[in-house]
């Protein structure tokens, strides 16, 4: 009779090693699920950080040198601010390769959309030309409200919670009354 009973605690003896193996296994699974989406996040986040700062140097180097072609500063200087143009464009462009293989589809169209209105600050550039006022104008909104568009889009890929602040730079340089984008 003491058979049956050994049987019975050699089985619960395999169930519970079996039970422990399971869920621990299931617990690592788990953590290990959460570290690699920790170490992703912390790629993209490194990623739009580097990239949206690029975007961001080359739109405002653009803006300068519009400025400046605005106001008649002298060709020397000018000529000056293009060569540099040139490099900052070249890293914006290197930042944005990254953008296609981590982020997601709407962050990624939304860095498209930035590009092309950094490009639309780099036109008049490149073909010599000097915008009126509000030529110049239109051309910022559209690159603020890009820039604005790619933090929405980043911050909602990184699953970052609160409002995001929408607020019209350029209309604020010129003395415009502030107006509220909502996201596209």
């Amino acid at each position: 009779m003491q058979w049956p009973a050994q049987l019975v605690t050699v089985f619960a003896v395999l169930a519970g090693a079996v039970s422990t193996f399971v869920f621990g296994k299931l617990a690592d699974r788990g953590r290990y699920a959460r570290e690699l989406q920790l170490r992703w996040d912390q790629r993209r986040l490194d990623a739009y950080t580097e990239y949206v700062t690029a975007a961001k140097m080359v739109g405002a180097a653009a803006n300068t040198i519009l400025e400046m072609r605005m106001v008649g500063a002298p060709d020397e200087a000018i000529a000056e601010r293009v060569n540099g143009l040139a490099d900052l464009e070249m890293n914006r462009n290197r930042a944005f390769e990254a953008l296609p293989l981590i982020a997601d589809g709407d962050t990624i169209e939304a860095g498209h959309r930035l590009n092309h209105a950094v490009w639309g600050l780099e036109t008049p550039i490149r073909k010599g030309h000097t915008p009126d006022e509000a030529e110049w104008l239109n051309l910022a909104d559209a690159w603020v409200t890009a820039l604005n568009n790619f933090h929405a889009a980043a911050r909602h890929s990184l699953s970052v919670v609160g409002s995001f602040s929408r607020r019209d730079i350029a209309a604020q340089a010129v003395g415009r009354p502030e107006r509220h984008r909502e996201d596209i």
